[in-house]
Parts: structure tokens; sequence; C-alpha cells
């Protein structure tokens, strides 16, 4: 009787540590410096920057052909069947285009790749959720590759599966997790768990694409790894305009407000111009950010997908940052170690220093 207990318990147990999974939420510093690594493999397809450990217990599984705008995507194994997708970052020509190519469009939509290729997604249900057109088309050529090998390998038991990018890489990675999670039941299982690290990241989309991505990763599963010494989460540019404001924004219903509290016309008649004097400079902007950062460019870009049909663009620069922010502040001997000479712009941006800075803050006592 006793014997038959302890195997009772000894069977639950091993149950119960199945059913909890190996994927934790909250921030592993080891955990991401690993994956980072996997990232920062993508070397040998583009980048002059060679990783010096690649972590033992990861094998590569997959590595997809160049697609889109120069995307590409590893498939990573760990030990313990946790799946790793990288999504490679900037590597130079067109993967720069879809960079720049940053106009804001609707989180739920269509893009015509083809003429016989329509990508459907949903990033957001809000209708207020906006998010970066030229990444966009990077999920578009991406999306295709990642859910065939997620249900690949989930055919294998495999239901647990990090996301990883760095930089460029970072920016799809909060758009993949998104996709991925709005996706139907006939493009990937729903019963996966995701967790997401962006080191490096620029801004993927406006402020209700953000509160959403919060929101679908709360709980610890998604974070934002920024050097405060890196320029590039400072990017794409943004500004916040009255139309960017949330309905219930008293500024977004000024003149009906005004109309009903401010009795005196002069008064009313003052406020409206300084408003709309304001309001007129970030419109102006706006144009000049359309004019050069989707018309222009889509002249490129046709040269690269000559039959795509690009969606309407939003009158909207309104970019904000997304994940739980995870913040390296370098110290003196950071300084010293990685020097900015005026002319090595993307010095803190590059593995290196983002390693480094991990090590410090998290792993060194």
């Amino acid at each position: 009787m006793l014997r038959y207990s302890l195997f009772i318990f000894i069977f639950f147990s091993n149950f119960l540590v199945s059913a909890q999974g190996k994927l934790k939420s909250g921030f592993d510093a080891q955990e991401f410096l690993d994956v980072l690594h996997l990232e920062w493999a993508h070397q040998d397809s583009g980048s002059r920057y060679t990783p010096k450990t690649i972590p033992q217990n990861y094998n590569r599984v997959y590595r997809s052909p160049e697609v889109g705008l120069k995307n590409k995507v590893d498939f990573w194994m760990r030990n313990d069947s946790v799946g790793v997708i990288c999504l490679r970052y900037t590597v130079g020509g067109t993967s720069w285009l879809e960079n720049f190519y940053s106009g804001l469009i609707k989180a739920k939509g269509s893009l015509k790749l083809n003429d016989s290729t329509n990508f459907n997604y949903i990033f957001s249900h809000d209708e207020k959720a906006l998010v970066h057109h030229g990444w966009t088309i990077g999920i578009a050529h991406l999306a295709p590759l990642v859910t065939k090998t997620i249900n690949e390998y989930y055919k294998k038991g495999v239901k647990e599966f990090i996301i990883v990018g760095h930089s460029q890489g970072a920016a799809l990675s909060f758009l993949m997790r998104s996709y991925l999670q709005y996706a139907s039941e006939s493009v990937v299982p729903k019963d996966i768990t995701y967790k997401v690290y962006c080191s490096a990241a620029p801004k993927p989309g406006n402020l209700f694409y953000a509160y959403d991505f919060d929101f679908i990763t709360r709980n610890g599963w998604a974070y934002r790894i920024v050097n405060s010494n890196d320029w590039v989460p400072e990017t794409p540019f943004t500004i916040q305009a009255i139309q960017d404001l949330h309905p219930t924004n008293p500024f977004s219903k000024r003149k009906e407000i005004m109309q009903r509290r401010v009795k005196n016309p002069l008064i009313r008649g003052y406020i409206n111009h300084a408003v709309n004097d304001m309001q007129g400079s970030t419109q102006k902007t706006n144009r000049k950010y359309k004019k050069y950062l989707t018309k222009r460019i889509n002249k490129f870009i046709k040269k690269s997908l000559k039959d795509y049909e690009a969606p309407t663009i939003e009158k909207s620069n309104f970019y904000m940052p997304a994940g739980i922010p995870i913040i390296l502040q370098p110290d003196s001997t950071y300084n010293e170690k990685f020097k900015y000479d005026g002319e090595n712009v993307f010095l803190h941006h590059m593995f290196e220093p983002y390693i480094y800075l991990t090590e410090l803050h998290y792993l060194k006592k």
C-alpha cells in the first residue's frame, strides 16, 4: 500500500511539473542572453559581427529562405523542447527600406502582395490601433513560414516558444506575437505559450497598439530590453496630434464642450484659434513624413515588390514603445569600453554592449 501511494505521489508530481511548463513568466537574464546569442547567429547570413558563443543546449532546426525585404527567420530547439523563433535584424539594402517605410496603417486589415496573394492580418481588434507599414510587410512574408514550422513542431509535442529579435527583428517580434495571438485556430493552435524578448527595439505602432500588446502579454510574458545609450529605440519619430487622442479625451470634443461651457464668444474664438494654430504645425509635419517616408520610399519598394499595392496610410505618426521595459544603464566602465567617437553611430546598438550590460546588471554579483 505504501509503495502504491508513493508511486501515485511521484506520478502526479511529475504530471504537475510537466503541466506547469518549462517557460516561466518574468525576466530571466540568462534565458535572454542565450536567445540573444541565437539571434546574433544570423551573422552568417549577412552581418559582419560574430557571436563568441552559441549555447550548447540549443540546436538550430530550420533556417528560412530570404523573403520580402530581406527578411529571415531561424528556428532553434532547446533541449527541454522549448522552441525559439529568431527574427533577423536589418542587414542592408531593402532591409533598410522596410524600416523607413514607416507610415502607420490599421492594425487589422489586408495587404495585397501580388495578384494572387493577400495577407489578412489582425494585430489588434482595437479600431484605434495602428502599426508600422514596413514591418507589416515583413510579417506578411514571414508569417507563413513561422506558422508552418510552429504547426510542424506542435505535432511533435512542442507547445512553448520564445520569440526573440534585435533591432528590426525586435520590431517584427512585437507584430509576430500579436499576429499569433489573433490568428485563427486553422492557422495556428491556440494552446501555445509564447514568451517575447525584444532588444534594441524601435517603436512598432501607436499607443493603442502598445496597449493591446501589453495586455495580451500581461503578467510578465514580453520584454523590451533597452541600452539607454542606444538611439534606435527613439525611432520612428513620433508626433501626438489631437486626432490621436482617445475619443473620451475632452480635447477631442473641445468645440462642443466650449460651446456649452464657454459663453464668451471672444474667449471661445481665441482658444479655437490657438488650438488650430498648434494643431496645424503637427498636421504639416505629418504630411512631410508621409511625403518622404511613404510616397517617395514606395517607389523604391516597388523595385523589389513589383506587384505590391500599399494600403491606406493613416494621418498619424503617434509611435509608442511596447513591452515591459528592462533598462540597461551604462556606467563609467562601460563608457570606457564603448567609446563614441562621433562616427560609430551604431556602437551602443550592437549585440556586445547589450550582452555586457545585461551581464553587468543581472548576472554579476
